[in-house]
Formats: structure tokens, C-alpha cells, sequence
């Protein structure tokens, strides 16, 4: 029960973080919060998420200044906060369900990195640059393959601030119970 407890506290306390420590954490913390990832459950169970840890600075700002240079609003601004770590998760093309086997994925590490320590947050911007051709020369810069798109990626490191400030009341994502029964 005490298990169960710690981890649906780990649920409701995990915030996202967005001012990091320029350390990278070692390499040993970076594969565990990659193998929840790799463990999250996928359509039909094909496993076809595939994961790039970025800890090389060059690429990181290469990236984020792309992201600067083509995402409209994003203008001098790093999309990973400083994260001295990025994972970039890209789906294949051919699987309907890539975004999805990606949230999984996402949400595992997410809980993973909060369980060592790390701060994490959950980056968009590579996937609304898809079909841009510097993103294309990008991705197959760092090995991936033209059939792969980027999913979503995940800002990692060490947190700046307190790893939990605090859990706020959630006013937003509505419950409806539907039971059949009156409600009174």
C-alpha cells in the first residue's frame, strides 16, 4: 500500500520545470529516465518510438535556434529553458498512433525523472516544425530516419528551484460520472 501511496504522490506532486542547472546529469540517470520511456505502452505493442538523448551543447543551441528562427512566437527564445539534456522522441510516419505511443512514453519519463531528482518539461515545438525542411536536415543530422518525425521532446536536467514547490488544486479537466444512478 505505502507503494501505491508514493507513487500517486509522485502523480499529483510533479510539476514541470523550466529553469535548470547547466550540469548534465550523468549518463546512468539519463538511460533510467529513457528506459521508463522505452517501457511505456505502445498500439499493439510495436515499440516504434525512437529516442535521441542530446547532452552535446552544440546540438542543443543548433535546435533551439532553429526553433527560434522558424516557429512563429518563439523569437530569441530557448525552447528547453537551458536543459543541459533534451530527448527527442520521433514516431514513424507508417504508425497512426505515433503521437500517442509518444505521450506514453513522455509521461513515463516525465515520472521518472521527478522519482531521481531531475527536472523535467515536456517540449512541442520540434513537431509543429515537421514538415520544415531545416528540421528534416536536423533529424538526419543526428541519425534519424526519413520515414521518422519528431513526436515531442523532453527538457531534462537539474532543477534550478525546489524539484516540488508545492501541489496547487487542479480547477481545470472536468470529471462527468455517468452511473446510471440519479444523482441527487
Amino acid at each position: 500500500m505505502n507503494k501505491n501511496m508514493d507513487f500517486l504522490n509522485l502523480i499529483l506532486d510533479r510539476r514541470s520545470c523550466r529553469a535548470f542547472s547547466p550540469q548534465v546529469p550523468d549518463r546512468p540517470a539519463l538511460a533510467a529516465v529513457v528506459e521508463a520511456g522505452r517501457y511505456a505502452p505502445s498500439a499493439k505493442n510495436h515499440q516504434l518510438c525512437h529516442f535521441y538523448v542530446i547532452t552535446d551543447p552544440a546540438l542543443l543551441t543548433r535546435l533551439s535556434n532553429l526553433v527560434s528562427r522558424r516557429l512563429d512566437g518563439f523569437a530569441q527564445k530557448d525552447c528547453r529553458y537551458g536543459a543541459p539534456a533534451l530527448v527527442l522522441v520521433t514516431g514513424r510516419k507508417d504508425n497512426p498512433c505515433a503521437l500517442q505511443d509518444a505521450a506514453c512514453a513522455m509521461e513515463n519519463m516525465m515520472l521518472a525523472a521527478c522519482a531521481m531528482g531531475l527536472g523535467s518539461c515536456w517540449i512541442n515545438q520540434p513537431f509543429y516544425l515537421q514538415e520544415d525542411e531545416e528540421m528534416k536536415a536536423f533529424l538526419a543530422d543526428i541519425g534519424a530516419q526519413p520515414e521518422e518525425f519528431a513526436c515531442c521532446s523532453l527538457a531534462l536536467g537539474l532543477p534550478e528551484g525546489p524539484l516540488f514547490p508545492g501541489r496547487r488544486e487542479r480547477t481545470g479537466n472536468p470529471v462527468t460520472w455517468l452511473t446510471g444512478e440519479k444523482n441527487n
